[in-house]
């Protein structure tokens, strides 16, 4: 099986671009574009104009702040020198970089880029964070206060419990909707990385009208403990929700998909009749859950089925059609938050003419073939799984879009 994380590496609170003062490029070390495009010998060497001193200070910036919101800070450069100048002006949060921004400033100006940000991970005490700012050799920093959340309502997280995990699993999370007209949004850390939030990927969405929670994925493949923590933002109120995952060899493990009718591979539907689904699915630890019903390139969620014990069927009825050569892709969760995806079916609609491609050798778990760029290996829409070397696994966007529609 294909073990997967969504979103990971999307990071809510990048420095926002800074506002700037464009300046013609530089052709070589000693000469600017002069009006009439000829050059003119300046006496200073591009590396002299960006290594000039310059003076930088924080003006603005909060004291405190409730954890998990966003940090905002600003800056003034002042130019003290006779010619312009190109700083780049480096920010870090409690060492770690947050970003930097170039400007350009004028012999004896001052400037002020666009104000830098950082989103910070929701704490249950009060906890004190450094941001410092760099330029040419300058610097200045200030403390600001972090104060502690409350954490969400232990009904509205999943897992339960926190889980333990054998080396290679994969644990689904989620945090339910506080309030049903709310505005919601969840970032989520491992281990104290801003790996994502749900703003990042249409799928998020859906699965929060559907399923009225937001969730994260994250596989697990090192021995010891790591923490999960989400920040949820309820119209502008801080809340977390966190987990303690335990990663020892005898711990749960992912369930699986066993078997598929019609058989895995290409599902050849007519859009005037019902199609029924089936998997068959397996937990060795006992506690299946759910399948959730996925339809890719539509983005939608087909259904939800429930499923329990070690070993249990899960079918699925659509009436009418299915978008041309979208793959479904059932969810299998289990009670304890392991969890499992395959793109089981790869749709040929009898009405389209168009070619359907291979998509492996007709077994759950082989999926399409993973040196296509344009496919899917691991049941995220338009995700390409890659390992980072820290013991998790991570995704990178493939910038997939939606070419086709669904009928339910």
């Amino acid at each position: 099986m294909n073990r997967r994380t969504l979103l990971k590496g999307v990071a809510v609170g990048g420095i926002v671009p800074a506002a700037h003062v464009g300046t013609a490029s530089v052709e070589n070390d000693t000469a600017t574009a002069s009006d009439d495009g000829g050059a003119v010998d300046d006496g200073a060497s591009t590396a002299d104009t960006d290594d000039a001193p310059v003076s930088v200070r924080i003006v603005e910036i909060p004291e405190t702040i409730s954890s998990g919101a966003l940090l905002e800070w600003t800056v003034e450069v002042e130019n003290p020198t006779d010619r312009t100048v190109r700083p780049t002006v480096e920010y870090f949060v409690d060492g770690e970089s947050a970003g930097n921004v170039t400007l350009t400033i004028e012999p004896g100006e001052t400037e002020r880029p666009f104000p830098a940000s950082y989103r910070t991970e929701p704490v249950a005490q009060d906890e004190n964070v450094t941001v410092r700012v760099e330029a040419n050799g300058d610097s200045d920093e200030r403390t600001v206060t972090l104060l502690g959340v409350d954490e969400l309502n232990e009904g509205l997280r999943f897992p339960e419990r926190d889980p333990s995990v054998q080396p290679g699993t994969t644990v689904h999370f989620e945090v339910g909707a506080v309030g049903p007209d709310a505005t919601q949004t969840t970032t989520w850390w491992v281990d104290g990385e801003n790996v994502g939030d749900t703003l990042t990927d249409p799928w998020q969405g859906v699965y929060y009208a559907e399923q009225n929670a937001q969730f994260w994925q994250e596989t697990f493949e090192t021995e010891g403990t790591v923490d999960v923590v989400a920040g949820v933002e309820v119209d502008g109120e801080q809340y977390r929700a966190s987990w303690t995952v335990t990663v020892t060899p005898d711990g749960l493990v992912d369930p699986s998909i066993d078997a598929a009718r019609p058989a895995a591979g290409i599902l050849e539907v007519d859009p005037d009749e019902t199609t029924t689904l089936e998997i068959d699915v397996t937990d060795p630890d006992g506690n299946l859950d759910r399948v959730v019903w996925w339809l890719s390139q539509a983005d939608v969620i087909l259904g939800e089925s429930t499923v329990t014990g070690t070993t249990d069927t899960a079918s699925l009825t659509v009436d009418g059609g299915l978008c041309h050569t979208c793959q479904i892709i059932p969810w299998v969760i289990t009670a304890d938050g392991t969890f499992t995806s395959d793109v089981v079916w790869m749709v040929d609609d009898l009405d389209t003419d168009a070619e359907v491609p291979d998509i492996g050798d007709g077994e759950p778990g082989s999926g399409p073939d993973a040196d296509e760029p344009d496919e899917m290996d691991d049941g995220t829409p338009g995700k390409k799984t890659d390992k980072s070397g820290d013991g998790h696994t991570t995704t990178k966007s493939t910038d997939s879009t939606a070419d086709s529609t669904c009928s339910r």
